[in-house]
């Protein structure tokens, strides 16, 4: 499948171009070293395990990250929706066997482009540095504010920001994932949600 601008998130033409200046050649010589690659539903993007060996943009779907802790209970890190980037970060850049693994939610259509491309596309293009480190940067900061979330809110709060900052997580993502993702029982979560609804 060749990849224009047209079948793209305008966002991610935008992060480029108006972000990173890249001219129209620029980018669409970016887009050829793209790949798509489309993921069902349930289906993993990247297990624990495995080494990560690409970048993955989503262009289309929702998926999420989440790990196994020592007794194998899911604990989900975070919902990931168009224009978020995707993988095992410390993978990438290690090379060696990540922890994550990342999960489809819906039906998704994900832009990828391998680590050796990208390595020599970055030697041709040094703005492409410029956006890994602000990827980076972001990926870093939204770490640590889920771990502080984790360390100082309660799930009430955790939710009430959840909704703030992803509203659309009610509507996609299923409530037992939720559940998981405020480390609560489903049955808490549906309490939670009727004493929010009662304030509201």
């Amino acid at each position: 499948m060749v990849i224009t601008r047209e079948k793209i998130d305008k966002r991610f033409v935008d992060l480029f171009e108006s972000t990173f200046g890249f001219t129209r050649e620029e980018f669409d010589h970016l887009l050829t070293y793209f790949e798509v690659l489309t993921l069902k539903k349930k289906e993993h993007y990247f297990r624990a395990g495995d080494v990560c060996r690409q970048q993955a943009y989503i262009n289309k779907g929702c998926t999420r990250t989440y790990v196994l802790d020592n007794e194998g209970h899911e604990r989900i890190l975070f919902f990931a929706f168009e224009d978020w980037w995707i993988g095992d970060l410390e993978s990438y850049y290690t090379q060696k066997p990540g922890v994550n693994f990342v999960q489809a939610l819906e039906d998704c259509e994900l832009l990828i482009i391998k680590r050796d491309l990208f390595q020599k596309l970055a030697l041709e293009n040094p703005k492409m540095q410029q956006w890994y480190t602000y990827k980076v940067q972001r990926a870093a900061n939204a770490m640590w504010r889920r771990l502080s979330e984790v360390k100082t809110e309660s799930p009430e709060e955790r939710y009430l920001n959840m909704l703030n900052t992803q509203p659309q997580v009610i509507d996609r993502v299923p409530l037992q994932h939720i559940a998981a993702y405020l480390n609560i029982e489903p049955q808490s979560l549906s309490r939670l949600r009727k004493r929010i609804s009662k304030k509201i």
